[in-house]
């Protein structure tokens, strides 16, 4: 565990890595273009409705505790699915990946926080039942994707952004390919075709093969799984921080097409200028549950899935939440949170 441990505390996703190409970029659109070209970029998004905080199911208990921070959290989806235009009305994806991404305008930091995706939580109406903390993208889209995360975990999201593994694909062809060191059990892994053939070392991906690499499910865990995710991002993010601003106006271009927000062109534009103020070389990680595997109290099946994790403390989760976004120490679940971790007690049970 002290080495998962480690790695947790690394944590950059494929999610972070497209954000992070996105914000460098769109901050040289801005410094260049000037404001109409700006909006004409981010136009090619795919937009959502605002909610609002009744609509996300925010709890007051909740926003009672955090109102003293200038901290703003967004929802950050990475899908499944190809194309954000596959979508069907009885198809959503899966967000592999789900993540908070927080705002703190008084530290000028930015603070990335990745849920399990395979924990068991309670998934609200239209739902109504408990299921992977994922598939409540799939169920309801990321409206209840947020309500479940405002429920299940006392945030106060409201806004979110999504993207397509098509995204990552096209983001590391677009900047040459990436090196990575792969392990032989990673290179003989059955499950995805990396297309490469050799002993253990270091190898330049194209975008399929990076994308390969990070689904690999079979070898290991899915905690090995998401630091796979972050040694691409640190690839990518060295390769873009070489590039241009011309070079960098061409990958924005390139991948808004596959993003997906609720976030209006303002609002983007706000945070982006106000990013420029904030300390980008550092971006604190965390990773829920803190302990990884330690905190699963035991593997369940239901509805037809497995695994589903039911976890040892979920009122703990929270609170490790808290800490970490907020740094409160002191910070008590709310009841209706409690309400939930016992009903999930109740249903599949407190032992393993």
């Amino acid at each position: 565990m002290t080495k998962l441990k480690k790695k947790q505390k690394r944590n950059k996703t494929k999610i972070l890595l497209i954000v992070v190409g996105t914000l460098i970029g769109l901050i040289a659109v801005i410094g260049i273009g000037g404001n109409l070209y700006v909006d004409s970029l981010l136009n090619k998004t795919n937009r959502s409705k605002k909610l609002t905080d009744e609509e996300a199911l925010v709890n007051q208990e909740v926003k009672d505790q955090v109102q003293d921070h200038k901290i703003v959290n967004i929802a950050l989806f990475g899908s499944d699915n190809q194309d954000w235009n596959e979508w069907t009305d009885t198809e959503m994806q899966r967000s592999d990946a789900t993540k908070i991404i927080s705002l703190d305008f008084n530290a000028k930091k930015i603070k990335i926080t990745s849920l399990q995706r395979d924990t068991l939580v309670y998934l609200p109406e239209p739902y109504n039942d408990y299921d992977k903390l994922n598939h409540a993208h799939w169920r309801g889209g990321p409206e209840l994707a947020i309500q479940t995360i405002n429920l299940n975990f006392d945030m106060d999201i409201t806004q979110y952004v999504g993207f397509s593994f098509t995204a990552l694909e096209k983001l590391v062809d677009l900047v040459g390919g990436i090196d990575l060191y792969l392990t032989a059990q990673e290179i003989n892994q059955k499950d995805k075709n990396l297309e490469v053939q050799g002993d253990a070392g270091t190898y330049h991906l194209n975008g399929h093969q990076a994308l390969m690499y990070c689904r690999i499910r079979m070898i290991d865990d899915d905690y090995y799984r998401m630091q796979r995710q972050n040694n691409v991002i640190m690839a990518i993010i060295s390769e873009l921080r070489n590039e241009n601003p011309m070079k960098l106006l061409n990958i924005v271009n390139e991948i808004l097409q596959y993003v997906e927000t609720n976030l209006t062109n303002e609002q983007i534009k706000n945070y982006i200028m106000s990013l420029i103020t904030f300390d980008l070389r550092h971006i604190d990680q965390n990773q829920i549950p803190k302990e990884g595997m330690d905190s699963i109290l035991k593997t369940v099946e239901y509805n037809g899935f497995n695994p589903l994790y039911v976890m040892k403390n979920y009122q703990k989760l929270v609170k490790d939440i808290h800490q970490f976004i907020y740094e409160d120490e002191g910070y008590q679940p709310s009841s209706k949170m409690i309400k939930i971790e016992k009903s999930i007690y109740e249903k599949f049970g407190k032992t393993e």
